[in-house]
C-alpha cells in the first residue's frame, strides 16, 4: 500500500511540475505567439525567429533584416455578415493591378479553411520598385468581420517559406 501511495505522489508531483514549468502547450512547436490577445480578435503563431511587429488590430511578423519575406493579419468590417469573400477580393482587384502594372493571378478563390472557417485563396505576383513579388492571401468572414493573412516575399525567396507559411496558416485561430 505504501508504494501505491509513493507512486501516486511522485505522479501527482511530475504532473504538477510539468503544469507549472511555465511552457504553454498551446504553442506549437517551433513557434511563437504573435498577436496580442488582449487587442486582436485572432490568435497567430510564426515561427520561433521570426521579428514581431503588432499595430493596433492588426499583425505583421518577418523572416530577418535580411529576409523581409513576411506574414501580415488584417481585419475590417463586413457591410454585413453575409458578405462573401469573393465581393471583398473583387473590390481590390482593381487597386492591385493598379499598383503592379504586370499583376498576375495564379490562384483565385481556392476554397480552404482559415481558422475552422470557410475561407478563399489568392495567389498573385507583380513587380514593385523593380523587385518582383508573389504574394498569398487567405481570406475569411467572421461576425461580420473579414480577416485577411496576406504572405509577401520577393518571388526568389517566396517558395521557401511556404512550409513555415502553411504552418501559420493552419494554427490561425479566431478568439472565442
Amino acid at each position: 500500500m505504501k508504494k501505491i501511495i509513493a507512486a501516486v505522489a511522485l505522479i501527482l508531483t511530475a504532473v504538477f511540475a510539468v503544469s507549472c514549468s511555465g511552457k504553454k502547450s498551446d504553442v506549437p512547436d517551433g513557434m511563437k505567439l504573435a498577436s496580442d490577445p488582449k487587442s486582436a480578435s485572432y490568435t497567430l503563431y510564426v515561427p520561433e525567429d521570426w521579428t514581431v511587429d503588432v499595430q493596433n488590430s492588426s499583425t505583421r511578423a518577418y523572416c530577418s533584416k535580411e529576409d523581409r519575406s513576411s506574414v501580415m493579419v488584417m481585419t475590417g468590417e463586413t457591410e454585413n455578415t453575409d458578405t462573401p469573400v469573393r465581393d471583398w477580393w473583387e473590390s481590390g482587384l482593381s487597386e492591385l493591378k493598379a499598383l503592379y502594372p504586370d499583376f498576375e493571378l495564379v490562384t483565385e478563390g481556392e476554397k480552404v479553411k482559415f481558422g475552422g472557417a470557410d475561407a478563399e485563396k489568392y495567389i498573385y505576383s507583380g513587380t514593385f520598385d523593380g523587385t518582383k513579388f508573389k504574394y498569398t492571401q487567405v481570406a475569411a468572414v467572421k461576425r461580420g468581420v473579414i480577416y485577411v493573412l496576406t504572405y509577401g516575399a520577393p518571388e526568389d525567396k517566396w517558395e521557401s517559406h511556404v512550409g513555415e507559411v502553411e504552418k501559420i496558416i493552419e494554427n490561425f485561430s479566431f478568439s472565442k
